[in-house]
């Protein structure tokens, strides 16, 4: 028998990796298990049994809030809601927390009709009767803020609007739904769907909180300056109620830049180990950067990792060296009077890992003073746009910036999109760029103090010396 045929193929079968993983739990070796688990999910996220399995084995392993989250998954994308109300009233049994219990147990008895189970719940935790309408809302609100905040402290946030979206209706227009939809829009950034929403909830009740929160925020990124203004002296003067109040302060402080408030409002609640979210630990690194401790900033943004299905963006040391960057060497070029320079600092400013954090008003100021040639370029960055002859000058200078001798070159980049400008007046390939920058380099460096040969530039851009010959003699016959 040949080694080949040794080997067993170890294909990602779903059967295959829940019959190792249902051993390994028979063998009680649950990290094992785990493993298997996981991967089955990862194939077959309607797989319940194996979600099942897997909440159990988080169970064993002490870590209960994994298990819940297990079921929350389920509930967010409306699978097997039954199942799911049920295991989530047992493990909330099980982690003595009889709130819970209770009110994901009535989500299941009026899923399923199991009145005995109902009987059960309210003679272990000695529960008074409330009239049944109210008792079903109740329950209903109480899943959705806690399906909710499980996604939105995730960074999970299409799937948590999604999630609100599909209650019905009376559920969707109560206060505190509609509160946390508005957050969901304004985080995403749909500004006036947000702005709606809260002049509505504010015309309802002037003291909300959150509303007050998310609204002056809201005021602040839309540019309303005099009544943001307005909006931040009624933040200020806000004694918050509870843990609650505290944290969504906290947090929307630290957006607005007031570190060391939001830092004696946060802090707090970090070491009584409440809301342990993504949010907190985005605003407590950013809070400790500004405020001068480098160290403390990066223990928060290395604890962003354990939340994997969010993008936590760019630190706020890289955000700062980006900015420092921009403003020392492309905000000179966006502004200069010379075209192609214009155009290299569009190349550049798009070549900034996270340039989203970039684009404030003052950026757009700038872009939107810039010529329609330059507003054809962004657009073909920005939208994908096809155009042919910025498509030509975009990936040469991308030929460039890819080889480390020739990125920080601006005159080089800048004698590209002269030859390239009279290039694309002629019959030329414009889909073979390579062996035209590697000429058009050949050329510039033999004018400066480090001549290269025409080997060295063909190797540069790993093109043939014949392509290179033909391109080197069109461009001297310009």
């Amino acid at each position: 028998m040949t080694q080949e045929q040794k080997v067993i193929p170890f294909n990602q079968d779903v059967a295959l990796y829940y019959k190792i993983a249902t051993q390994k739990v028979r063998q009680q070796s649950y990290d094992k298990a785990r493993h298997y688990l996981e991967k089955v999910l990862e194939l077959s996220p309607d797989h319940f049994e194996a979600r099942e399995q897997l909440a159990i084995c988080y169970e064993k392993l002490r870590n209960l809030r994994k298990a819940e989250a297990l079921y929350y998954d389920a509930i967010s994308d409306g699978r097997d809601l039954e199942a799911s109300y049920y295991a989530l009233s047992q493990l909330n049994i099980t982690m003595n927390e009889p709130n819970k219990a209770y009110l994901f147990g009535l989500n299941y008895v009026f899923t399923s009709g199991d009145e005995d189970y109902r009987d059960e719940l309210e003679s272990m935790f000695d529960v008074s009767f409330h009239e049944e309408a109210t008792l079903k809302q109740e329950s209903q609100l109480f899943t959705v803020q806690v399906i909710f905040q499980y996604l939105f402290g995730e960074g999970r946030l299409l799937d948590a609007r999604t999630y609100i979206l599909r209650q019905d209706e009376d559920i969707q227009d109560n206060r505190i739904v509609r509160n946390l939809l508005a957050m969901c829009y304004l985080y995403l950034n749909e500004n006036q769907i947000a702005k709606e929403m809260y002049e509505r909830l504010l015309r309802e009740d002037p003291s909300d909180v959150y509303a007050l929160c998310h609204y002056t925020l809201l005021l602040h990124n839309m540019n309303e300056q005099q009544l943001f203004e307005r909006y931040v002296q009624r933040l200020n003067k806000i004694m918050p109620m509870n843990d609650d109040e505290t944290f969504k302060l906290g947090i929307v402080l630290s957006y607005l830049k007031q570190y060391e408030a939001s830092q004696q409002l946060l802090i707090p609640l970090h070491r009584k180990g409440k809301f342990q979210t993504f949010q907190l630990f985005n605003a407590l690194s950013v809070n400790y950067y500004y405020l001068g401790n480098r160290t403390q900033s990066e223990y928060f943004w290395n604890k962003l990792a354990t939340f994997s299905r969010a993008y936590p963006g760019l630190p706020p040391w890289v955000i700062d060296s980006r900015i420092a960057y921009f403003d020392e060497h492309i905000a000179p070029l966006l502004m200069s009077e010379d075209q192609h320079r214009r155009l290299y600092g569009l190349f550049l400013l798009n070549q900034l890992n996270g340039k989203e954090v970039l684009m404030t008003r003052d950026v757009w100021e700038i872009l939107e003073s810039l010529g329609d040639y330059e507003k054809l370029y962004l657009s073909y960055l920005i939208q994908g746009l096809h155009l042919t002859k910025l498509d030509f000058i975009h990936r040469g200078m991308l030929a460039l910036y890819e080889v480390p001798t020739t990125r920080e070159d601006t005159a080089l980049y800048l004698r590209w999109i002269a030859y390239a400008e009279d290039l694309l007046a002629m019959e030329i390939d414009k889909e073979n760029v390579k062996p035209f920058i590697a000429a058009v380099v050949f050329l510039y460096l033999n004018t400066t103090e480090a001549p290269q040969s025409k080997e060295t530039c063909c190797q540069m851009f790993g093109v043939t010396e014949e392509s290179f010959s033909a391109a080197l003699d069109t461009l001297m016959s310009i």
